[in-house]
């Protein structure tokens, strides 16, 4: 028991803490008359953790640790350098060649994983999960006779390998044995009922049979091991699709498409917003870059009131500015060096300016006094603040409704000869009436 008195802190002795006082007051002083550097007791007892290394560890086994490490992040490639790296200071390193070749065979690059999986046998002749690997891996090459003895003898090394007895149904099931396809998934069933791939590959061995209502109840067996498996329902769907419940087919159809779409929606959306998203870089770059050399520099004393990116002068894209004395295009930098000119109007100059819209964009034509017609295309969202500005500026009408809108060039609007002989004849009708109406008048009085 500890010593108790009401002089000193609940369970420690007076004498324990005198102790410790001292020797922290011992420690303060060294800190403060410069005797102790700060911080060296931590750097000298806590190592950084970057630095430390399992003691008496070889290279290769170090290598491989790190190889899971990045497997266990799905950074295979990352993993299958770190085994390369392994096997170069230990090539017999029957491990490190059994995970390349399973690593290598995972990204279906199958020729490195049968070439480290015999490696790894040679090594190890009895290794179950390598004569596994290399089943697998002479399957994924349509070797199905090897892959068959090398999967076999996985299964006889290690019969409650669950997988081995998949991949093996599997193998059989691609050389036509149906029969003897669903019998190894069932074994496999036995090892592990809640393995789906089983639950799949009998489904489909009994499908082959022309065993429906077998086939229903192995995909049914499926989506019980995994609900939320859009593979098992969209399998259980076609299952009854094929059996004539065309409404129950349905319904786990469109449960399969709605797993399918939370399985991929994440990566869905960000492939979508990333295309997008460089798509919208894209045309900003390119129009930067076709329209960052249409610099307009005013004259001594000009007043320059706006200008508006996004117009094209005979089909030559530039910047429409609006000044206090003309009205400037200035072409961007690569139309300048194939010939596109700059075009300024003086306000005086300008006779009449008409505007044509379209769906897709608008025209604004001006008439000079010397009879030219220049033409300037942009799109709508440009053409509604262009015509406000020359409206406000009084150089055109402010209704653009009153002019002709349907001529390419700006006609003086007068009148035609026939209309004018039309209601020249009206007139003459007219008169007629009347003095025919006078002399009825006269004659009745």
């Amino acid at each position: 028991m500890l010593e108790k008195t009401s002089a000193t802190p609940i369970g420690y002795p007076s004498h324990r803490i005198k102790a410790a006082f001292l020797i922290s007051s011992l420690c303060m002083t060294l800190y403060t008359s410069g005797l102790l550097p700060s911080g060296a007791q931590s750097k000298a007892k806590v190592p950084d953790s970057k630095t430390i290394q399992p003691a008496n560890q070889p290279a290769d086994v170090i290598l491989m640790a790190k190889a899971r490490r990045a497997e266990s992040d799905d950074r295979y490639d990352v993993a299958c350098d770190y085994l390369s790296q392994a096997i170069a200071v230990n090539p017999k390193n029957a491990d490190a060649h059994y995970l390349l070749a399973l690593f290598k065979g995972r990204q279906n690059n199958y020729d490195v994983s049968i070439d480290h999986a015999k490696k790894c046998l040679a090594l190890r002749p009895n290794y179950a999960p390598a004569h596994s690997v290399l089943g697998r891996a002479l399957a994924g090459k349509r070797n199905l006779n090897d892959a068959a003895v090398e999967l076999s003898e996985a299964v006889r090394l290690d019969p409650t390998n669950a997988t081995s007895y998949s991949n093996l149904a599997a193998v059989k099931g691609m050389q036509g044995e149906y029969q003897k396809s669903g019998d190894i998934y069932r074994q496999a069933l036995k090892i592990a009922p809640t393995n789906l791939t089983a639950h799949l590959g009998l489904a489909s061995a009994l499908g082959k049979l022309n065993d429906k209502a077998g086939q229903i109840e192995a995909c049914r067996n499926a989506v019980k091991v995994a609900p939320k498996s859009s593979i098992a329902h969209g399998r259980l769907g076609y299952a009854l699709t094929q059996n004539g419940d065309t409404m129950g087919g349905v319904s786990e159809v469109v449960k399969s498409n709605f797993l399918r779409v939370q399985e991929s929606w994440n990566d869905f959306l960000g492939m979508f917003l990333t295309a997008w998203a460089s798509v919208f870089l894209a045309f900003a770059a390119i129009f930067a870059v076709l329209f960052a050399g249409s610099r307009f520099k005013p004259q001594e004393g000009e007043v320059v009131l706006k200008s508006f990116f996004l117009t094209f002068y005979k089909d030559k894209p530039g910047r429409f500015v609006v000044t206090d004395t003309r009205i400037v295009f200035v072409p961007e930098s690569f139309s300048a060096w194939f010939g596109a000119t700059r075009v300024s109007i003086q306000r005086p100059q300008i006779e009449s300016i008409n505007y044509l819209s379209t769906v897709g964009g608008g025209t604004v034509s001006i008439l000079t006094r010397d009879k030219s017609v220049h033409q300037f295309r942009m799109p709508l969202l440009v053409l509604d603040p262009v015509r406000s500005l020359l409206v406000s500026q009084g150089l055109t009408a402010p209704d653009p409704l009153d002019m002709p809108a349907a001529t390419s060039e700006v006609v003086k609007a007068e009148p035609a000869s026939d209309e004018i002989k039309v209601e020249t004849n009206v007139d003459v009708i007219n008169a007629e009436i009347d003095i025919k109406d006078v002399k009825k008048d006269s004659e009745n009085s």
